[in-house]
């Protein structure tokens, strides 16, 4: 019996001292982990890939403010900037004579940085005004002319 003791008690040291030797398994979490990284990696790449210009917000440039034309005494106030476009009071040559003009002006690209009169030119006897800003400078074209305008101080009101 001492025999049948002495084997078993070897066995189960040999067995306990072999399982002690092993290098621990590999845990199948870590990966899963990283896989989920990389699909959430992949799926906002799928994601921003899906978005299209007109899901992208673009904040009006600094239209507002007086502009004078380089070249004459035109000159414009732009007030009340949204995102769809502004109000404009517009004072430039009309026949011989510099005259005062109220428009309502839409911007015609996501950027906003170019605008124009609201509707076609065919509603506006086939041309319109469109402005193209540029910073300090905004450009303003109409039939086949073109003006530049600087943003400038507004001169002082005469009483």
């Amino acid at each position: 019996m001492r025999k049948i003791i002495a084997a078993s008690l070897t066995a189960v040291m040999l067995f306990a001292m072999t399982a002690c030797s092993k290098e621990p398994e590999q845990t199948t979490e870590a990966p899963t982990a990283t896989t989920a990284a990389a699909t959430a990696a992949t799926e906002a790449e799928t994601e921003a890939a899906e978005t299209t210009l007109d899901d992208v917000y673009y904040a009006p440039p600094a239209w507002e403010g007086y502009w004078k034309a380089t070249d004459s005494d035109e000159n414009f106030e732009i007030s009340g900037v949204t995102d769809d476009g502004f109000k404009m009071v517009y004072f430039h040559y009309e026949e011989g004579t510099i005259e005062q003009f109220n428009y309502d002006i839409e911007f015609d690209n996501p950027e906003k940085t170019i605008a124009s009169e609201i509707g076609s030119a065919n509603d506006h006897g086939g041309w319109e005004y469109t402005f193209n800003f540029q910073g300090d400078t905004i450009l303003v074209q109409f039939k086949t002319q073109e003006q530049v305008y600087t943003r400038a101080e507004k001169p002082a009101e005469e009483t």
